[in-house]
């Protein structure tokens, strides 16, 4: 089986990780790792040029990217093959982009963490995905 594991990075990613890392390792033969950054930075209209922009976005890029790879470093010791991927996209469509491209049999991500007017508002990832994915999504309720 191949999983999709999508995570924010957040306050309760590494509960979240370690939670899937243990569902992986009962039914998975390959596992990709993904964060999704945003596709615009979110101080655009600050006063730094476009260079300190572009330099302060790839930084933040990069220190998520060494976060997944320690990660999936820690899969790979459980006997998991795992890759770590970190993509600049619009989440939703860059999680079934990516769940296409790997022909992931399933996603699994951890339970939303914002306040229930804040998905009225904005919704949330785990609806849209549950709602517009042409695979299982698991969503692990946090806390576990």
């Amino acid at each position: 089986m191949k999983l999709l594991i999508v995570t924010d990075l957040e306050e309760n990613a590494e509960a979240f990780l370690s939670e899937a890392r243990e569902w992986a390792k009962k039914f998975a033969d390959w596992v990709w790792i993904v964060h999704v950054e945003d596709p615009d930075p979110a101080f655009i209209g600050f006063d730094a040029g476009p260079q300190e922009v572009r330099d302060a976005v790839a930084k933040e890029i990069r220190s998520h990217h060494r976060r997944l790879e320690e990660e999936a470093d820690r899969w790979r010791e459980h006997g998991l093959d795992t890759v770590a991927l970190t993509i600049q996209g619009p989440i939703i469509e860059t999680i079934l982009e990516e769940a296409a491209k790997v022909e992931a049999d399933a996603i699994v991500m951890g339970a939303p963490s914002h306040s229930r007017w804040h998905d009225l508002l904005l919704g949330n990832v785990a609806d849209s995905l549950i709602r517009q994915a042409t695979c299982p999504v698991l969503v692990i309720p946090g806390g576990k």
